[in-house]
């Protein structure tokens, strides 16, 4: 690998005047300082224009284009991949940030040239840069390192995207091998593409932060996340059908049982919704919509063991004031210090 290559990084920008200024300082104070930087904005109506450009720094590449909106953000990020002139590419949001040795760090992690793409660990903050949550890379280390390689799609397919936007650096040659960024309507860039470079090698993720991830009221997180989900389950459907050659399966009925897994995965997601959005909602003190989005999930019914959680939805609504989400930390914890304790004494 060359000393000192060059690293494109990438930035989709529209109308985040109030974050984008902490986004570049977050990238201009990185240990590593070999980059460019390719920003793209969709048609801002704002001041983002203004304050980008009052950086004077030539490796700050800002493009403008007319609006195409969240179903046109994979468009842009391979718009700005035919742009970029380096060996990897590192990915963050307008509205997001990096800690100072994000790039450095990252980048030895590409010594092994089987390793496709590298990630780390994830803190969502607020609006006013308050953590809110932590998440840690995957326990299975298998599915973490994708290795053998497709290890990880399994995850990808039947739980969860582990993998955050911010965190993440890839192989340039692999991407532009897979034809970019994979496009799928009504999904963003990160999901589709994990999935198709789960196939072409292995992952590196560092027990480390490598990004902030921004959560506030204006983030596309929150809105049509029914219409997104719908339409990744049409992908990981048409995914699989188009790759299950390459797919190592345990068997030849969990190939058959594929509909009716994503299909219970879908049923989960729409009945959790309204909850998981009332409870990210509280973290970030949106308190009178956690207690509207908690109402649709009483309506629905619910154990009594959810009521519980649901009754100091209302307290915390009622003062302004997240209780919620310590005690679920707190038991959280102490099931895993239980779990660690068992598997110990066996």
């Amino acid at each position: 690998m060359i000393t000192k290559p060059l690293i494109s990084i990438i930035t989709p920008v529209y109308n985040l005047e109030s974050y984008i200024e902490q986004t570049i300082h977050s990238v201009l104070g990185q240990t590593y300082q070999n980059w460019e930087w390719i920003i793209m904005d969709d048609g801002s109506t704002d001041n983002t224009r203004n304050i980008i450009n009052s950086y004077k720094d030539e490796r700050i590449k800002y493009f403008f284009q007319m609006h195409g909106g969240i179903d046109n953000i994979c468009l842009t990020h391979n718009k700005a991949l035919s742009l970029s002139k380096g060996d990897f590419i590192a990915l963050i949001d307008g509205d997001d940030l990096w800690p100072e040795y994000k790039l450095e760090k990252q980048l030895s992690s590409f010594m092994d040239d089987e390793v496709v793409l590298s990630y780390g660990e994830c803190c969502l903050i607020d609006s006013e840069c308050k953590k809110i949550d932590y998440v840690r890379n995957h326990p299975d280390k298998r599915i973490a390192m994708n290795d053998p390689v497709g290890s990880a799609l399994k995850e990808f397919l039947f739980k969860s995207n582990f993998i955050y936007n911010p965190t993440v650096m890839v192989r340039k040659s692999v991407l532009q091998k897979i034809g970019g960024f994979t496009i799928y309507k009504g999904l963003a860039q990160d999901f589709p593409t994990w999935c198709r470079l789960s196939l072409e090698g292995k992952f590196n993720p560092l027990p480390l932060c490598l990004g902030f991830w921004r959560k506030h009221n204006k983030s596309v997180s929150f809105h049509n996340a029914e219409y997104r989900f719908r339409n990744k389950i049409k992908f990981l459907k048409e995914f699989i059908a188009l790759h299950k050659n390459d797919i190592e399966f345990p068997g030849p009925e969990f190939i058959a049982d594929i509909d009716s897994l994503i299909e219970k995965k879908y049923k989960s997601f729409i009945e959790f919704l309204p909850y998981d959005k009332a409870m990210l909602m509280l973290k970030i003190g949106m308190f009178h919509e956690a207690k509207e989005e908690v109402g649709k999930y009483l309506r629905q019914g619910s154990s009594l063991k959810n009521r519980l959680i649901i009754y100091l939805i209302y307290i915390s609504a009622f003062v302004n004031y997240d209780i919620v989400n310590p005690v679920r930390k707190l038991k959280e914890n102490s099931e895993n210090i239980i779990k660690k304790y068992k598997l110990f004494n066996r």
